[in-house]
């Protein structure tokens, strides 16, 4: 009688795999390591521009970073959709386009209605550099004189804006020395006689100090050919004083 093993081999359950040391993990049929979309970052850029545009209510610092942020906002979108696909952002990018155009309109158009209204209803409005300022004074056998083009002006009700000079206190101002707008930060070195004026508040009326930033004057125009060297020869009789709705 042949030996019979004690110990029969085991069967393994069916359905079930063996395995090796050398088998290797397939990937699901689905999946794709290379599915993901890139954000472009001229879609963030563009948005975070267009909330910047929001100052464009508030000067014109924020309305020329409106018309960048417009400028932006669509180089964004037409660059994302040109990439095919490659890279996404463009809803960020039309978001802040969209904005920034808004608040580019909407602030040029309150900006233009301020200007529009400020001059007080009987006063004309005199660019102070240009109109006054840049003629100087005429003489005539060593005499000064007005400019022709000035003269008109001398005594009737007009709008300046300029710049306060070297106030000494702040509240209760009943005159002062008003500077042009020469463009600058600061007006450097001595003014001349024709670019400045002396404004002196009427009926009693006083102001407070508006330093290092534009002011808004309007008054009776005089002058006084005979003022000596580097004095004012222009003066103010004010009735309002203010700081610039506007700096055009």
């Amino acid at each position: 009688m042949s030996e019979q093993t004690l110990n029969p081999p085991t069967s393994k359950p069916a359905g079930t795999m063996s395995q090796t040391t050398n088998s290797t993990w397939a990937p699901d049929a689905d999946y794709d390591e290379f599915g993901y979309t890139p954000v472009s970052p001229w879609g963030p850029v563009a948005l975070v521009l267009g909330i910047a545009s929001l100052t464009a209510f508030t000067g014109v610092f924020g309305i020329g970073l409106a018309v960048v942020g417009a400028v932006v906002g669509i180089a964004a979108v037409v660059r994302i959709h040109s990439a095919g696909g490659l890279v996404k952002g463009k809803g960020f990018a039309l978001a802040g386009a969209i904005l920034s155009m808004l608040c580019l309109g909407l602030g040029s158009a309150q900006m233009a209605r301020a200007y529009e209204n400020e001059c007080p209803p009987g006063y004309a409005r005199v660019n102070f550099p240009n109109e006054i300022s840049k003629k100087e004074f005429v003489y005539f056998g060593g005499a000064r004189r007005i400019h022709p083009d000035v003269a008109p002006l001398i005594g009737t009700q007009v709008y300046l804006k300029g710049y306060m000079w070297q106030t000494r206190q702040s509240e209760g101002l009943r005159e002062f020395v008003f500077l042009k707008d020469n463009g600058e930060c600061c007006f450097g070195g001595e003014p001349q006689p024709f670019d400045m004026m002396v404004v002196k508040m009427a009926d009693g009326l006083t102001t407070r100090a508006f330093p290092n930033t534009l002011v808004a004057v309007a008054g009776i125009l005089n002058a006084n050919v005979n003022a000596g060297e580097g004095e004012p020869v222009y003066t103010v009789d004010a009735k309002i004083v203010e700081r610039a709705p506007t700096i055009f």
